[in-house]
């Protein structure tokens, strides 16, 4: 059962990667009319040009990429819990340089003050979100307490101090964190990867969303659950624009933007 379980999502992974290549037109920003999504395309998902905190936390991943230390990681979204060495997770379970440098860009491209991010992991991204400005407030939410305890140790190699790391079920505790934090002018939604629960966050999020909002979905062409949830999100009526690449998707809230998706 988990061989054909890990070949179905193979399948699955695949058949929606071909999809998106076959509808990606717009992907050098052409067909695009607004300047300010232009502008994302052309700045962002084109460039590749290394930042200044890049080298200092590919060098902490790599580190994590090293460790033979095993922790006991809690699943509040699947119910599963397992121990699991720090190596295993940062070289399976982590978003690549060029990914998490890509969170880093659509950040610093909107300028965003506050982000908020769900599914902290060992806080790789998490410290990408973070590097983006001293002044900028980040949020990131993690159910296990033995990945927080790295997280919190990996923001401290890159000398940050503008994290708040909350720890729990996501489910339970994220109408308080957005209460008691927001407002958020990005989301980053990296925890439970299935249709429920995407789709609940989502929803709870959306209530705290501006116009000047930007969420943003990983993994959106992985399995059917996260790309039935992407196309749900993107027909939601407060969601106007909405960019879908080959692993993240971008919705906007700016009622200047045309309600259209653009496959990049």
């Amino acid at each position: 059962i988990p061989y054909l379980n890990r070949q179905m999502k193979i399948t699955q992974h695949l058949a929606l990667k071909l999809t998106h290549l076959f509808k990606a037109k717009n992907r050098r920003g052409f067909g695009i009319h607004s300047p300010f999504l232009f502008g994302l395309v052309q700045q962002v998902l084109r460039n590749k040009h290394p930042y200044y905190c890049f080298a200092k936390i590919e060098a902490i991943r790599n580190s994590l990429r090293q460790s033979n230390q095993k922790i006991f990681v809690q699943d509040f979204g699947t119910g599963k819990s397992e121990q699991r060495s720090i190596a295993k997770i940062a070289k399976t379970s982590l978003a690549t340089p060029k990914d998490a440098q890509t969170l880093f860009r659509i950040a610093r491209y909107i300028q965003a003050k506050s982000i908020l991010e769900l599914g902290t992991s060992l806080g790789i991204t998490t410290t990408y979100l973070a590097s983006t400005g001293s002044k900028v407030k980040c949020v990131t939410m993690e159910g296990s307490d033995q990945l927080i305890k790295i997280a919190k140790q990996t923001a401290h190699k890159a000398n940050l101090n503008n994290i708040t790391f909350i720890q729990g079920d996501i489910t339970a505790n994220l109408k308080n964190t957005l209460t008691q934090y927001e407002p958020f002018d990005m989301v980053y939604f990296d925890a439970n990867h299935t249709l429920q629960h995407t789709l609940l966050y989502f929803n709870e999020c959306v209530n705290w969303a501006t116009p000047s909002s930007v969420f943003v979905f990983d993994d959106i062409n992985t399995s059917f659950q996260m790309n039935q949830a992407w196309k749900q999100i993107v027909q939601h009526n407060k969601v106007t624009a909405a960019l879908q690449l080959s692993r993240f998707g971008l919705v906007f809230f700016d009622e200047k933007l045309q309600k259209k998706t653009y496959y990049i």
